[in-house]
């Protein structure tokens, strides 16, 4: 990501170079920039039968695969916060209770832009389960049985990595108990 950056945004001029990986620095001014992940919040839904809520992707990156929802946390935005406002926008669902479960690094590829992400997970028990999903983000879904999941049609890294943290320590009996 450094490579995009070739003025200081402060005084623009161009020595502006990276000193570390997630370091840039303006040799006229000395100003600072850090590169440091964007954050995302996505949601662990379970049915009442422990199935978990996939959706289809709609969109770049990873058009067509398989993901758990959530997105980009705003500014001014805590992650619970996001969480609930992504389920209501995707899917429709309003989160009616949620816990934290593990977080994960991730790298998204978005206009041949590599932007480095933190994946927070979450729990969430949902109010209802008619899905009403925004056609522009979501191609389709799906109630999946978890150790049904192939980690291979997931579109993220950080999605396998969270459904195998969540595999091994069993906390899907959470998500209904909520």
């Amino acid at each position: 990501m450094a490579q995009l950056f070739q003025f200081c945004p402060r005084c623009g001029a161009p020595d502006f170079s990276a000193v570390r990986p997630n370091l840039l620095v303006c040799g006229r001014c000395g100003f600072h920039y850090y590169l440091n992940p964007v954050v995302s919040a996505t949601a662990l839904v379970a049915d009442p039968a422990g199935r978990l809520l996939l959706i289809r992707r709609a969109k770049a990156p990873a058009s067509g695969k398989l993901a758990f929802p959530g997105g980009f946390i705003d500014f001014g935005e805590t992650a619970e916060q996001a969480v609930r406002r992504e389920l209501q926008e995707e899917l429709g669902l309003e989160i009616v209770a949620q816990q934290y479960l593990t977080s994960h690094p991730n790298n998204y590829l978005y206009r041949e832009v590599e932007y480095r992400v933190l994946d927070l997970f979450f729990a969430a028990r949902v109010r209802g389960y008619e899905i009403r999903a925004e056609a522009a983000e979501v191609a389709d879904y799906h109630w999946v049985a978890p150790e049904a999941i192939d980690p291979a049609e997931l579109a993220f890294d950080s999605m396998r990595a969270a459904l195998a943290a969540c595999l091994a320590h069993q906390p899907f009996g959470k998500l209904n108990s909520l």
